[in-house]
């Protein structure tokens, strides 16, 4: 069964006119679009991947989502100071989109 307090979280995010930044150690990448589906998270990454998070938990802050799997955190935040549609002419321009239970593309089961 979904998260209905998660799932609220990831739509406010993708509404927001911020950026939306993935932390995972000591890198961070622009998220394009986030998809949940069966109590996973799907991000499309500004460089062209796709990151499937996987949580044994995860807390709900001011600026975004904090996951844990397996002791490992993870952040999903919007970044306020730099508008989505701030980047340069040459980037895809950050298409936030949020969609529950949807298969993410090119993902094998």
């Amino acid at each position: 069964m979904p998260n209905f307090q998660l799932i609220a979280k990831l739509r406010e995010l993708c509404q927001s006119n911020a950026t939306l930044l993935w932390l995972e150690g000591s890198q961070t990448e622009r998220v394009l679009s986030v998809r949940y589906q069966s109590g996973r998270i799907v991000l499309k990454l500004g460089n062209g991947t796709n990151r499937v998070v996987s949580f044994d938990r995860f807390t709900i802050t001011a600026v975004g989502l904090q996951f844990w799997s397996q002791g490992h955190p993870g952040v999903l935040y919007k970044w306020d100071q730099v508008d989505r549609n701030s980047w340069a002419q040459n980037q895809t321009p950050h298409e936030a989109e949020f969609s529950p239970d949807e298969p993410p593309p090119n993902i094998a089961a």
